[in-house]
């Protein structure tokens, strides 16, 4: 193959690369923001969302209709089943693993990679060209370590560790808040439980008023706007009787949304009368706001983000300091070698290089101190 064949045939594998990793712009929808504030933005690439959207499995799960539910069962249902729990859980199982990468600049990096090229070519000797083909297959090892860095590097870890504790911090607020939102829910369904008891009772007292004026008017004892305040009474308790189902309707779906069941599920709870009621509150106010203060979740995940932010403070300071490394690369090339009309040869060694590097960066024009 000749030189100008050989430099043909690399432009062409070039050009399909590029084609390979460059799509069309006819396939990539146009990204842009939407055309004015008085309408909402719609594209082609929405159905397709939409779509995948409708496609997605629903991860909620069925509560017993026939069961009745106390408090403490909601909150360990919600606990278990509330998507907010477990993606607070996936954000520190992610924290942690980012806490793992930190560490792994303590450890040298070793790479290894295995080479093999082969070479066709017209020789020219003399007056003629003779064919040569070299096979080349190589082993290589790359080992990179960093001898010290001023502290940058365990400032990395100190926050990764900081940041750790607090999205442990965040996952336990998370529970505090789902816990908070299923007894919201759930005292707000009892008190539309009672209220609709109390408006049915309103709702026959009503009605009972009103057929004992319609009796009385029947027997000349009362007039007709008597009968017609009655039957307005009763109107009104029935119109106040709706409102309180619709809330209660309400509340149910607030309720099995918390727990993180459907919203149309049929939960039972226990009824109002047989809750336990406390005679008394034992802390006063101010033990209260202390407790608070030590064990809040969120107050701590606050403790944990200023140690975050220390811990950056020192790895910021460490670029003000040289920073040191190791590179060691061992290599061991095997080299087989035709050229007509001589017999083949081969050929092995063991190549490499040793670096010591050291990076200080005297001027960046006020870079670091801004950082």
């Amino acid at each position: 193959m000749s030189r100008y064949a050989k430099h043909h045939l690399a432009l062409l594998r070039v050009a399909g690369v590029i084609s390979f990793l460059v799509p069309s712009t006819r396939t990539v929808p146009a990204q842009s923001a939407p055309a004015s504030p008085d309408r909402p933005w719609h594209a082609p690439v929405q159905q397709q969302i939409e779509r995948d959207a409708r496609n997605v499995p629903g991860s909620r799960a069925a509560m017993d209709p026939a069961k009745t539910y106390s408090l403490p069962d909601l909150i360990d249902w919600a606990e278990a089943h509330n998507p907010a729990t477990v993606a607070s859980w996936e954000r520190a199982l992610a924290q942690a693993a980012r806490l793992g990468v930190a560490r792994s600049e303590l450890y040298p990096t070793l790479a290894a990679a295995a080479l093999s090229q082969t070479s066709c070519s017209e020789i020219l000797f003399a007056n003629s060209f003779y064919g040569q083909v070299v096979q080349d297959f190589q082993v290589e090892l790359d080992l990179n370590y960093t001898l010290f860095d001023f502290g940058a590097c365990s400032g990395r870890i100190n926050a990764a560790k900081a940041r750790v504790l607090a999205t442990n911090f965040a996952f336990n607020d998370t529970h505090r808040t789902v816990i908070y939102q299923v007894q919201l829910a759930y005292y707000r369904l009892l008190s539309a439980i009672g209220q609709e008891d109390a408006a049915r009772a309103s709702l026959s007292n009503a009605q009972t008023v009103q057929q004992a004026a319609e009796e009385r008017l029947a027997n000349g004892l009362a007039t007709r706007p008597d009968v017609l305040e009655a039957r307005s009474a009763t109107a009104q308790a029935e119109y106040d009787l709706q409102a309180i189902v619709g809330a209660e309707e309400i509340a149910r779906g607030d309720l099995a949304t918390a727990v993180g069941s459907s919203a149309t599920s049929v939960i039972k709870v226990q009824p109002l009368d047989e809750l336990p009621t406390p005679d008394s509150i034992g802390d006063t106010v101010d033990q209260a706001i202390d407790r608070a203060l030590g064990q809040r979740p969120d107050l701590l995940q606050q403790v944990g983000e200023i140690r975050s932010v220390n811990a950056r403070v020192k790895e910021a300071k460490a670029e003000y300091y040289p920073a040191s490394s190791l590179t060691v690369s061992p290599s061991v090339p095997f080299l087989f070698g035709l050229q007509t009309p001589y017999p083949g040869a081969h050929t092995a060694d063991l190549d490499g290089e040793l670096q010591f590097n050291l990076g200080w960066t005297v001027f960046d024009g006020g870079a670091r101190k801004n950082r």
